[in-house]
């Protein structure tokens, strides 16, 4: 079973549509997949469609067994949504060890685990990259973003003391506009500073509107608009990230 985290630091990086895109490309693909959305804000959990006011990652944190709170998403996937009171958490003694104790019943159900967290360090993003086994940072190629992998790399960096099983940390360049020789420069830069501190490159996503709309009707991007570039790129992280955790 593989478990991504899907982190970063800084806003606006296309966090939580990689965490949609990617498990609904898992659902479509046959894979048995389930998202986890930490976030209190919810986006994963309306763009996945799920009822917030059933069970939620709050109750899956403070004790409720998984398997009581899984809800199956119209658009493909499992999820467990957010709740605005995860952000009401407070960090103890073995408390970012909460979610990857939740999860270990589930290893048999599900070939594919999504998780989608705050942009805020603390506890519900040390839960998500505690469970984890890979890490995808999303961000766009441009100086600003450097700033948040720069952050997120000493976060990973801590964790990976008590989680040995992550091994697998990568880039996700999204919101690619390859317009002009700057945007180029600044694509084959952010690739480069992230390889110097030791991230892999998993890959790009271009720009398309078809993102935003399936979201917006909280539909399967992969469904409606296989053929737009967001969803040929989605598709390859997803078919590479699979081929690697077989």
């Amino acid at each position: 079973m593989a478990i991504i985290a899907v982190v970063n630091q800084k806003g606006g990086t296309g966090k939580t549509t990689t965490a949609a895109a990617l498990a609904q490309a898992a659902a479509i693909q046959g894979a048995r997949a389930l998202a986890i959305d930490l976030d209190p804000q919810g986006n994963l959990s309306f763009a996945l469609a799920a009822n917030m006011r059933q069970g939620t990652t709050y109750e899956l944190l403070t004790g409720t067994p998984a398997a009581h709170l899984i809800q199956r998403s119209p658009t493909g996937p499992d999820i467990i949504p957010a709740n605005r009171n995860n952000s009401t958490l407070t960090r103890s003694r073995g408390s970012a060890k909460r979610l990857q104790a939740a999860l270990s019943p589930l290893r048999w159900d599900y070939d594919f685990i999504v998780i989608d967290s705050p942009t805020a360090a603390g506890e519900l993003q040390y839960n998500a990259l505690q469970a984890a086994t890979w890490l995808v940072i999303p961000l766009q190629a441009e100086s600003f973003s450097l700033q948040g992998l720069y952050l997120i790399k000493d976060t990973t960096d801590q964790m990976k003391k008590s989680n040995p099983a992550l091994t697998k940390a990568g880039i996700l360049i999204t919101r690619y506009q390859n317009r002009s020789n700057i945007d180029k420069e600044q694509h084959k830069n952010t690739i480069e500073a992230a390889q110097k501190m030791g991230f892999s490159y998993f890959g790009t996503i271009r720009e398309g509107k078809d993102v935003r709309e399936a979201q917006a009707f909280q539909d399967n991007l992969f469904a409606v608009a296989p053929k737009s570039k967001p969803a040929l790129d989605y598709m390859e992280v997803y078919k590479k990230l699979a081929e690697a955790t077989d």
